[in-house]
């Protein structure tokens, strides 16, 4: 074509592209963190045909770092038997927390915790939280071993950073199993509607390797998804159930627990045979939502002494709802818990109050919660504050 013939296509593309309009530079994408995926096929050689098999994948491993900061304070009056009885901030939580996969079925995870927990501590010490493996071959069957959460309670295994309170209830704190060191195998089923766990552990909380008497601990528990409709709507309800024998296991105070009757005073170690029961109900739809749970523990203390069984129970009502977008929630509670049913006046009521405010979800969140305790020996004083701030990174 002549150089005189391409004037036109020229002047009309020059009008295209300006009633088109600027052209502006793609925004980058948000960031994500990858799951494992196997590595890119490798370019045939020269010398390969059309005909020749592809070579196998490489599986990369990967490692995804995460964790989260909780600051907060402690005011008012002490409340129930986990709070020190003065005013304080403190960290409550730092944990920082290594997970992925090595193989397409072969997960990990790895946590520790930097801060000194809900209790007074003068030092603080780094420790692991979580420290597992899991095989995912199987949807219906996943294998888990290693150090993790033992699923006897329905609060217990909701994750720090989602718990609509600062602190979740006494009765949790005081008869869920906190970590474990054993096995399990999880699953679920229908779609999700029915899931399961069940897990053998040495029963003698986390970090401590040994196994107090060669026996173990036993753990079950299933949930249920009756009703389930669009727009986030469902019904979960959820019961477990252990058992376990134990030999001079260091328990909490409230209990009254003793080894050795015979001396002045209780020194809350427990010999003997414990099981625990517990049925939980989990209701959301739109705004709203509703937590309830019941946990009972029975121990059988064998000490050479008849002595009667401790039986402590507890349970709570949780009611919440959004009232400004997904900024703004508002949460309320009720929770009951007696450390030994056969003692009057033994009995913890705790009435709560709170606000929550999600500046970016969970990841950036502030709760601040009034608790009205009514606890034994009580002073009079039953005003308490508590108010934390979260950032999950």
């Amino acid at each position: 074509m002549r150089p005189r013939s391409l004037a036109p296509a020229l002047v009309l593309a020059l009008v295209a592209g300006l009633q088109a309009g600027p052209v502006h530079a793609a925004e980058p994408a948000a960031v994500t963190v990858a799951t494992a995926q196997p590595a890119a096929t490798a370019p045939a050689s020269a010398a390969g045909t059309s005909a020749d098999p592809a070579p196998a994948p490489a599986w990369k491993p990967t490692l995804k770092i995460g964790g989260y900061v909780q600051g907060e304070f402690d005011g008012g009056a002490r409340g129930d038997t986990r709070f020190p009885a003065s005013d304080r901030f403190f960290v409550r939580r730092a944990r920082v927390t290594f997970s992925g996969a090595v193989l397409p079925h072969l997960l990990y995870r790895i946590q520790a915790d930097f801060a000194g927990g809900l209790g007074s501590a003068s030092t603080i010490k780094g420790a692991m939280t979580d420290g597992y493996v899991e095989w995912t071959q199987f949807a219906h069957a996943h294998v888990r071993v290693g150090q993790f959460k033992a699923p006897f309670g329905y609060e217990w295994l909701v994750a720090a950073t989602q718990i609509v309170t600062a602190e979740r209830t006494l009765v949790t704190d005081r008869l869920s199993l906190n970590r474990q060191i054993g096995a399990q195998v999880l699953g679920a089923f229908a779609q999700g509607r029915l899931g399961y766990r069940a897990g053998i552990f040495n029963g003698n909380g986390r970090n401590t390797t040994a196994n107090d008497n060669g026996k173990f601990m036993y753990v079950v528990r299933g949930t249920a998804i009756p009703w389930r409709a669009p727009h986030g709507t469902l019904l979960q309800v959820g019961a477990d159930a252990y058992w376990s024998t134990d030999t001079a296991l260091s328990m909490p105070k409230d209990f009254g627990l003793d080894s050795t009757p015979g001396t002045p005073a209780a020194d809350s170690l427990f010999t003997g045979k414990r099981v625990g029961v517990g049925a939980d109900g989990h209701f959301e739809s739109g705004a709203w939502r509703m937590d309830a749970e019941f946990l009972r523990v029975r121990f059988q203390q064998q000490n050479g002494v008849v002595q009667p069984d401790v039986v402590a129970r507890g349970w709570y009502l949780s009611p919440g709802a959004f009232v400004y977008r997904r900024l703004v929630q508002v949460v309320g509670r009720y929770e009951t818990f007696r450390p030994d049913e056969a003692i009057a006046g033994n009995q913890t009521k705790t009435w709560l109050a709170g606000v929550n405010y999600y500046a970016r979800g969970t990841n950036a969140k502030l709760a601040v919660d009034y608790l009205w305790v009514d606890a034994p020996g009580d002073p009079g004083e039953h005003s308490k504050v508590l108010a934390q701030i979260q950032v999950v990174f």
